[in-house]
């Protein structure tokens, strides 16, 4: 007599964020007219400003990850301490929230969590999709899990206000690095080559 098991493996997910990481966005884009129109009131900050967040510890709960996180809101001095705010990140993509952080792999995590997203989230790859009755809010994160950039768009798809990370993620990821390090490597070579050759004569 056999007992027939069948196993099925639970993606586990990670926090890949440490204390101190430092993080910066930018308001790249802002239409106030048609974002007041929409919203009803004035942005309370400028295109070209700039908002920023520092980790301050990171803890393992139940859930997943409850992070302390000083931040520093469009027009504030950096000099100064900023406010602490404090965000549970959770492990299981059924209890998703459109957080600044995720875990990782995000795409593996957007995926599982978009079984039980409301009707009105859209989960491409990296981006979460949110359409509201006024406008669309679209999220898009790297691959480490942080916010990449947070458009909103009118119905129209007329930007209304655009913020993006300024660590933006290199493309190719590490071959790119290592073709900047050959060519810098390669432009050497040449220089020094003709340095000897003049030299010689």
């Amino acid at each position: 007599m056999f007992l027939s098991i069948e196993v099925y493996a639970q993606e586990e997910y990670d926090f890949d964020f440490d204390e101190d990481d430092s993080f910066v966005w930018e308001c790249t884009e802002l239409n106030k007219y048609e974002f007041k129109r929409v919203f009803g009131f004035e942005p309370a900050f400028e295109n070209g400003e700039k908002t920023r967040r520092v980790i301050q510890d990171v803890e393992d709960n139940a859930d997943g990850w409850f992070v302390t996180v000083e931040f520093w809101d469009y027009q504030k001095d950096w000099d100064e301490d900023g406010a602490i705010i404090y965000e549970q990140v959770y492990d299981s993509p059924s209890k998703y929230e459109d957080n600044i952080f995720l875990p990782t792999p995000v795409n593996e995590y957007l995926t599982e969590a978009s079984e039980d997203l409301p009707s009105n989230y859209v989960v491409e790859g990296h981006r979460v999709i949110i359409r509201e009755t006024d406008y669309n809010r679209i999220l898009e994160y790297d691959t480490r899990g942080v916010l990449l950039s947070e458009l909103y768009e009118n119905k129209e798809g007329i930007v209304l206000v655009k913020v993006e990370s300024t660590l933006r993620v290199i493309p190719m990821g590490n071959f790119f690095i290592g073709f900047i390090i050959l060519a810098l490597v390669s432009i050497i070579v040449v220089m020094i080559k003709k340095k000897k050759y003049s030299i010689m004569e």
